[in-house]
């Protein structure tokens, strides 16, 4: 029986959020202008654009020129500014968990190209979920390729991931770490919860249900 652990990125096993230091990173370097920022968070406040769909506008001006050159923007940041924001205890727990034979698999939010590379480095191959700009003739068109990998869209991928693999889902034994209340739909569908970090009201939701707390650092 395979058992299956999956971890949220941020917040759990990064110490804070992939896509405010990718925002930030791309303002430095004046490949994001701060008006298109400013629009995009404004239509993401008014509900007008998803959290998909904002991810999807501002890569075609971090990418403007092809996911070439966005490639090689993420392979400079990623081990400069991203990785060592893993939490030392993140990393313990996933070393835990591989060394009881069980599968650990990223399951977030964060698009692949910032997904993957943090997956590769934990050796974790090709075993994370994650959100996935669509792509034609080497530009980003604005928009996702699948469902967006947040809430329920969670639940989508681990599914899919589980058919890949010839697993039944839900799984019959496994775990999932997250900060999130939004990540409640897949929190359900595993039998060890594990909240990490958590919000206030995943703090309130894991007291009521006695789900036990972990604090990543």
């Amino acid at each position: 029986m395979s058992v299956v652990a999956f971890f949220d990125l941020d917040y759990t096993l990064l110490n804070t959020s992939s896509g405010i230091l990718y925002i930030r990173e791309a303002l430095r370097q004046r490949r994001l202008p701060l008006w298109v920022l400013s629009q995009t968070f404004l239509g993401y406040q008014l509900k007008r654009l998803d959290f998909g769909q904002a991810h999807g506008r501002l890569i075609t001006h971090v990418g403007r020129h092809g996911q070439r050159e966005a490639a090689q923007f993420f392979a400079e940041w990623i081990p400069r500014r991203l990785l060592p924001r893993l939490t030392v205890a993140g990393q313990t727990k996933i070393a835990w968990h591989q060394s009881q034979g069980h599968r650990v698999v990223i399951i977030s939010a964060s698009i692949e190209e910032i997904v993957k590379p943090v997956a590769g480095h934990l050796g974790l191959g090709d075993d994370y979920l994650c959100t996935h700009l669509a792509v034609q003739d080497d530009r980003y068109t604005g928009q996702l390729d699948g469902p967006l990998c947040y809430g329920p869209g969670k639940v989508y991928w681990a599914q899919q991931w589980a058919q890949r693999n010839n697993l039944e889902f839900p799984l019959p034994t496994s775990y999932f770490y997250t900060d999130s209340s939004s990540d409640l739909p897949l929190l359900e569908m595993v039998n060890h919860p594990s909240p990490v970090n958590p919000s206030r009201k995943l703090a309130k939701i894991a007291a009521s249900r006695g789900w036990p707390v972990e604090k990543f650092y």
